[in-house]
């Protein structure tokens, strides 16, 4: 919902208080138990206590593509986190009927391996929030936004006329392009892998992708580094996300994609990836069980 600027003031002065706050983005939770997010320049936006209210206004050098691209990913990050979701910071793709979630750190090459695949025909479920619900033993992830961030050079690359998007905002060249019919899924679909995205140790130029398996402690952090961290985290909300990623890894294949980040590797990378998801079990293979009294605790929570 819009909202003048008035309504924002009182966060406003909060996250002024704050000198830990960068300047080009502020995340606050407020005393009365809201969130305030505020992108220089962009936006800002009020996220209610309960998370299912978010007032916005838009600032000078807002555009239609950065709206969409702050609101459905890292906003709404904020809102589900108020519901009792804790959202996965990466890109989703289907391949033969089962998800394959891309995790990794800003830059790591998440919507560019997404679509990598889309070039190949497999479409992306997910781009930014990854979204998890437990059902019948299994974890779905849930579709978003049929639209996926890349920049131009990699859009022409990968999907050639296909890449027509509009610009994010002004502080980069990274469009945000619209998925059509058969680019995107909009069911939950089946999680079978989650793949942390690593570059080589060394000399790149010979590097070939490779698939290494991540058992216990390794592979929990890897899930922990990929969620959704905006703000603070309290006791609840840190105990919430471990339980999470406990149960995650004992019930999900954790993988490390290791590759040269280099757009001429990508049909490399495409092929190790797709052979391995074919060669590769369901459940992962572990030394032993990860984190099962944490899991209850999260059940008790009524986390998804």
């Amino acid at each position: 919902m819009h909202a003048p600027a008035d309504r924002f003031a009182i966060a406003r002065r909060e996250a002024a208080a704050d000198r830990r706050q960068p300047g080009w983005f502020c995340a606050r939770r407020l005393a009365g138990g809201g969130v305030y997010l505020r992108w220089r320049g962009l936006f800002e936006f009020l996220v209610s206590p309960e998370g299912r209210r978010i007032l916005y206004r838009r600032l000078e050098h807002a555009t239609a593509g950065s709206f969409d691209v702050y609101l459905i990913g890292q906003v709404l990050s904020c809102s589900l986190v108020a519901l009792g979701v804790e959202p996965l910071h990466g890109t989703a793709s289907v391949i033969d009927g089962e998800a394959v979630v891309f995790l990794g750190d800003c830059g790591a090459g998440k919507s560019t391996l997404g679509a990598a695949l889309l070039s190949r025909g497999f479409p992306v479920l997910t781009d930014d929030v990854v979204a998890l619900k437990r059902r019948l033993g299994r974890w779905l992830v849930q579709p978003g936004v049929p639209r996926i961030k890349l920049f131009p050079s990699v859009a022409s690359k990968l999907l050639g006329s296909r890449a027509e998007g509009v610009p994010m905002h002004h502080q980069t060249p990274k469009l945000v392009l619209p998925l059509g019919t058969g680019q995107a899924l909009g069911r939950p679909v089946p999680l079978r892998a989650i793949y942390v995205l690593s570059r080589p140790v060394g000399d790149a130029r010979s590097c070939r992708a490779r698939v290494e398996p991540l058992l216990g402690r390794e592979a929990f952090l890897g899930v922990i580094r990929g969620l959704f961290n905006l703000i603070a985290l309290d006791r609840e909300r840190s105990a919430n996300q471990f339980a999470l990623a406990a149960r995650l890894v004992n019930d999900v294949a954790v993988r490390r994609l290791i590759y040269p980040r280099r757009l001429s590797a990508l049909s490399d990378v495409c092929d190790t990836l797709l052979a391995d998801f074919e060669g590769r079990p369901s459940l992962p293979v572990r030394e032993r069980p990860l984190g099962s009294e944490a899991a209850d605790r999260r059940d008790r929570r009524g986390c998804p």
